[in-house]
Order: C-alpha cells, then structure tokens, then sequence
C-alpha cells in the first residue's frame, strides 16, 4: 500500500508504527494530527504557517486551504488502496504529519488491512473516514467558522475527482461506473445527495464535472481552476 501510494503521488509518505512507539510523542505536540482535541493546536500551527508564507492571500483562501489539507491525505490513501489493492487499511489509528504550512506525512498505528468486493471496502471506508474528517471539521470550526455544508462540498469535490481518476487508471471503470461510485461513496460518508449535480452526464454519455467548492488559488496565482465553479459561471 505505501508504495503504490508514493507511485501515484510522491509525497503521500506513511508506515506503521506500534502503539508503544507512538507514545513517545508528547500528547501536546502541534506536528501531528492524532484524533483529538489537541489537534486544534495542529491546526492553528497550519493555519499560522500558511499566513506567515502567503500574507495577503486572504482568510477565506487561508480557511479553504486547511480544510484540504486536512482531507487530501485519508481519502486518496483510501481510493489507492480500494481501487488499487481491493484493500482497506485501519482508519481507526491515524495520524497525520504537519510540515510547516503542509500536511505531509501518515502513520497507521495498526498494520490490519480489511480485504473484499469494492462497494463493501467502500462502506467500510465510509465508516472510517466520515467521523475522522467530522473531527477535523469541529477543531477548524473552534479556530474559525467551518460549517457542515462548506465542508462537506470539498470532500465530495474530493471524492468525484479521485473517481475520474480511477477511470483514467483503471481499465473498463466507465463513465457509468462513476457515477454508480460516486452514489455509493456520497452515501458511506453520509453526505447531501444534492453534492451529485457536480456529475453531469452528457447525451454522449460522458461525465462533465464541475466542482461546487473554490480552492480559491486564484488568490494567489491569479489563475482559476479548469474545473473551477467560477469557470462555469464565467461561461453561462
């Protein structure tokens, strides 16, 4: 698992480690994000950092920034290792590494590795990732507003990209199976039906889609996103 993963994206770098190894961080340490209450501190630290190395891309750049950051890294280690390996890893003991104004960097603190049919290892993920990212989501909201509905339009921009993804990587995943996937994932992770209108099936049969969240990286490339929501206002 982690070497396919440094194989689709080089900087996605983790292990396993023992409970009893782990134990020698300190529970303050604002490097790591561990699953509790002090990962606010973690946060900050992030939040901090990205202000420090972009001072006037702005609060709302700052605040969408972070929120991938906390994100990017479970849901792609969870696609690779679905669609790659049929495998699902133990979600349960996570941890993950901030590096300045990143997070870069995992640790699974129990080597099980869940094996079965796709849709099954998808509700499993689900079950796993749906309250780890809900924590992430309560620890930004204590810094600053971070509602459900905001958060929620980012993971599943996350999940609908990964998807086509896979049909780019995987032989005979189609168009159709996007979309069949993208219900099964919205659903494991308990997320608002009304986030699939990102999908939109062309009369080809093709997929279009546009993303309901901004990255907002046009702050500080002045560039927007090919799939940015902007681009599709712009355009209509």
């Amino acid at each position: 698992m982690f070497n396919l993963c440094k194989q689709v994206i080089p900087y996605l770098e983790g292990k396993f480690e023992d409970v009893d190894s782990s134990l020698l961080m300190t529970l303050e340490d604002d490097q790591w994000l561990k699953g509790n209450h002090y990962d606010q501190a973690t946060i900050r630290a992030l939040q901090n950092d990205l202000k420090h190395h972009l001072p006037n891309a702005g609060n709302a750049y700052y605040q969408a920034r972070t929120w991938h950051l906390l994100c990017w890294q479970p849901i792609y280690i969870a696609f690779i290792s679905i669609y790659g390996l049929q495998k699902l890893p133990d979600f349960s003991c996570f941890k993950q590494q901030r590096q300045h104004n990143a997070i870069i960097g995992y640790v699974f603190q129990n080597n099980t590795m869940l094996a079965g049919d796709i849709k099954q290892l998808i509700v499993q993920a689900g079950s796993q990732l749906a309250p780890l990212i809900e924590h992430y989501r309560i620890q930004l909201d204590h810094i600053e507003r971070c509602r459900p509905g905001y958060a929620h339009r980012f993971v599943a921009d996350l999940i609908f990209g990964n998807l086509l993804k896979v049909k780019e990587l995987i032989t005979g995943f189609n168009d159709q199976d996007i979309l069949l996937h993208a219900q099964l994932w919205v659903d494991a992770m308990g997320l608002p039906n009304k986030l699939l209108d990102s999908l939109k099936p062309r009369h080809d049969k093709t997929i279009d889609f546009i993303r309901s969240s901004c990255c907002l990286a046009d702050k500080i490339n002045e560039n927007l996103c090919a799939d940015c929501p902007k681009v599709h206002k712009n355009k209509q």
